[in-house]
């Protein structure tokens, strides 16, 4: 193959993969609704643990949200190198 082919074939694969990594947010997404929708549920069934459950809470969104910020980092660094 020729060299210049080899290239394009390669920034195609880098997009791909950019693209792919989208679907990596869409999955943080979908479960930082999923713990908040959880938690909702928990504290109308039982509103005595609201302090309790919380904590939990907070704390799964964050480390949820940290894989979407690994995700966009990664996908950062695949466009510009």
């Amino acid at each position: 193959m020729e060299q210049e082919t080899l290239k394009y074939i390669a920034e195609a694969a880098k997009y791909l993969s950019v693209g792919l990594i989208s679907l990596v947010m869409f999955g943080v997404a979908k479960g930082v609704s999923q713990i908040w929708v959880t938690i909702i549920s928990a504290v109308s069934r039982n509103p005595e643990v609201k302090n309790d459950v919380s904590l939990f809470a907070w704390g799964g969104a964050a480390i949820t949200e940290a894989i979407a910020l690994y995700a966009l980092g990664l996908a950062i660094i695949m466009l510009y190198m």
